[in-house]
């Protein structure tokens, strides 16, 4: 019984991973064009951007700030656990449990550096697939190893270790593949990095996004088990992560520019926004903070606050480790579903996906 249900939060964990990166890439933009111009004047060395004017083809902008989803999942996770604190304890314990201080500080600066990981995990997918994105993520689970050794002292047996290194080895090499056919073919429809350019603004955003997200893992690992901590139902703890999300994701803005501009303005306007809707133009009413949403975003933005509650679920339940495992699971469903897609069988890769 208890292997069913370490299994199944796995399984879920890595059912969202799979899902979460093509979300983010399925909410750019995909003018349809001539592809096969595009293609050639790629092939002949011009830029992303030559190309996008030239042939209106390269595909990789939101038309929504991605900020507001950031925010978005953050502020209906803090409604929800208050919600349930307030329904589901008397009201003077909820009140005592939301404000107790001393969890607020332990997972302050978590919190506010995963909003700082999350916009440069969205910020990443104008770049690279999802499936680039799961791939290169997985640097995440030796170095999550390695910090949680570091400063947890909880290490790994020798046969672990090797076992780690080894599905990084394969998932470089993954990533290599990956982007050599980026930068040869161009704009096929699967792969959304067009030009090394963008590969290059990619790789500090992912690697980035690691650091922060292992250092998290393990922060929030020893803060969800530890014997205090653990007696908090997991609703209560996800209100104070994400309070501090939201101060973090707000701080952000501020080195920004005209972030706030581009959220709250009712019009689509030239000079504020570089790329309009495909139905819309200059001068169109824009709903303020949802502007350029569509069901894709929504969809998004409620996995991740799923997400938000599974994750915790786990890492109070396993380990942080356990959950980039999960991640690495995700990889491969990810891969079968491009498969499904339509994307070319690739022997080496599903090789590298056996192991």
């Amino acid at each position: 019984m208890a292997v069913l249900e370490m299994a199944s939060r796995v399984l879920l964990v890595a059912g969202m991973g799979a899902l979460l990166p093509n979300l983010k890439g399925g909410s750019l933009t995909k003018p349809l064009f001539d592809s096969g111009a595009c293609h050639d004047a790629i092939a002949s060395g011009a830029s992303c951007q030559v190309c996008e004017t030239k042939f209106k083809h390269c595909k990789g902008h939101y038309v929504y700030e991605p900020f507001t989803v950031v925010l978005f999942e953050a502020m209906v996770t803090v409604a929800l656990g208050v919600l349930a604190t307030l329904l589901l304890m008397p009201n003077r314990q909820a009140v005592k449990q939301l404000l107790d201080w001393r969890s607020i500080k332990i997972v302050l600066p978590v919190g506010a550096t995963y909003a700082i990981g999350d916009l440069m995990d969205l910020a990443a997918a104008r770049n690279v697939s999802g499936t680039t994105l799961l791939v290169a993520a997985q640097l995440r689970l030796p170095l999550c190893a390695l910090l949680r050794c570091v400063l947890l002292n909880r290490g790994q047996t020798w046969m672990q270790w090797q076992l780690l290194f080894v599905i990084t080895l394969l998932c470089v090499g993954h990533v290599i593949h990956d982007l050599g056919d980026t930068m040869t073919a161009g704009v096929d429809r699967t792969w959304i990095a067009a030009s090394p350019d963008g590969i290059l603004v990619a790789l500090p955003l992912v690697l980035g996004k690691c650091l922060v997200s292992c250092c998290g893992a393990v922060h929030a690992e020893y803060f969800l088990q530890h014997k205090e901590t653990k007696q908090v139902p997991l609703w209560i703890t996800q209100v104070h992560f994400k309070t501090a999300t939201i101060i973090g994701a707000l701080t952000v803005t501020l080195f920004m520019g005209n972030v706030s501009e581009r959220i709250l303005s009712d019009r689509w306007h030239n000079d504020i926004f570089s790329h309009l809707p495909n139905d819309v133009s200059a001068g169109d009413p824009r709903i303020p903070f949802f502007g350029g949403w569509d069901s894709n975003t929504w969809i998004l933005a409620g996995c991740l606050i799923l997400n938000n509650f599974l994750v915790a679920d786990q890492m109070r339940n396993l380990t942080s480790i356990a959950k980039y495992v999960a991640y690495a699971i995700g990889l491969v469903l990810s891969y079968l579903v491009q498969l499904w897609e339509g994307r070319s069988f690739c022997a080496w890769q599903a090789g590298k996906f056996g192991v």
